[in-house]
């Protein structure tokens, strides 16, 4: 058996190891989960290192096989004590368990933390009683080289069954009618997390810690999209309060990861009140968090347009307060800095919005 190269072993698993958390910014990282990641790949990298003494067979020594088990066992302490650790493994994860991450930890682990301590007394042993190589560490050696292979044929089959859980979710968010979403909230929050890179569901409900939104979930996008475009959130007609309701836990919790601006369109527009746009569009003030955003305020004026009718507009004319909300939203929202003017200019989608806003709702004064 040719001797692996430790360092290509060695790097590769632990690309695969953190190419599932690249897509968390900078901004992002925390402290928290370092020293787990550092222990992990610290045990990968052992296993390296006593997969070519095993090759030189260093440890036919006692004092060498002592040493080398005393020190894989030092290091799967050192990582159950890590993976033990609320703070480690909220940071790891990102928040929330599962995912890529669960499975490749669990499965290098239970590959490397019993080899490293096992495999140099196994040896020792073995050279001992003058018996030939032991078979079993041969093939664990190789289950160890398989893992990678592995990992890259669980990415391709995670496509396969992401996009099969997506077009379920997204059948069942096109069959929403009204009073129909506190059923979806129910469905939501019962549904497991699919175990990454296969089609089977884990036996229990993942635990999502308070102030993080749950992991994210082929089927949770699938209904999302289909929601947003549904011709329900499409609608004039404001929804009912169970179904308004539902949507704001939707949004709060599941759905929170993703740019549902229908959605959100959808529920500001139906709390509209002429004389009180800015408490519903800008609480806090139209630069202020809270203050509807450049997503929303196109699908808003377009329903303005369409709608604002006797409800917005009483006596078929917008209430001055209400139309000078919406052109200061409009300069907020709409204006970008330009790096060649080193100027603040409106976006050019945006440059007819002040007039649009000007010729809505001009009844008699």
């Amino acid at each position: 058996m040719p001797t692996p190269r430790p360092r290509q072993v060695f790097f590769l698993l632990a690309s695969c190891t953190l190419a599932a958390s690249a897509h968390a910014s900078y901004g992002q990282m925390r402290l928290d989960g370092v020293g787990l990641l550092l222990a992990f790949l610290l045990s990968v990298a052992y296993a390296v290192i006593v997969d070519l003494l095993l090759f030189a067979r260093i440890f036919r020594h006692r004092a060498a096989a002592i040493a080398g088990s005393a020190a894989g066992l030092a290091v799967v302490v050192l990582l159950l004590a890590l993976a033990a650790s609320p703070g480690e493994r909220a940071g790891y994860f990102k928040g929330v368990p599962g995912g890529s991450e669960l499975i490749v930890l669990v499965l290098t682990s239970a590959v490397f933390l019993p080899f490293i301590v096992i495999a140099p007394f196994a040896q020792y042993l073995s050279m001992r009683d003058e018996l030939r190589w032991p078979g079993w560490i041969t093939v664990w050696m190789a289950v160890q080289l398989a893992l990678l292979p592995g990992f890259m044929v669980l990415t391709g089959t995670e496509y396969y069954f992401w996009q099969r859980e997506y077009k379920a979710g997204q059948a069942e968010g096109s069959e929403i009618r009204a009073g129909g979403l506190s059923g979806m909230v129910e469905r939501a929050e019962r549904r497991r997390e699919r175990i990454w890179g296969t089609g089977w569901f884990y036996p229990w409900k993942q635990k999502t810690p308070a102030g993080a939104y749950p992991r994210s979930s082929a089927w949770i996008v699938g209904v999302a999209k289909s929601i947003d475009a549904s011709s329900l959130v499409a609608a004039n007609e404001p929804l009912g309060t169970p179904d308004r309701e539902a949507l704001r836990t939707l949004i709060s919790g599941q759905f929170g990861f993703y740019a549902l601006p229908q959605i959100r369109a959808k529920l500001l527009w139906d709390a509209l009140e002429p004389g009180r746009f800015s408490r519903q569009l800008a609480p806090a003030g139209v630069n202020e968090v809270g203050a509807a955003d450049e997503e929303v305020i196109p699908l808003l004026l377009e329903r303005l347009e369409k709608h604002a009718g006797p409800r917005l507009c009483p006596g078929g004319r917008m209430v001055d307060a209400d139309r000078a909300l919406l052109k200061a939203l409009v300069l907020a929202k709409g204006r970008v800095w330009n790096v060649e003017k080193r100027a603040d200019e409106m976006r050019p989608q945006w440059a007819n919005y002040p007039s649009r806003i000007e010729r809505l709702c001009l009844g008699p004064a």
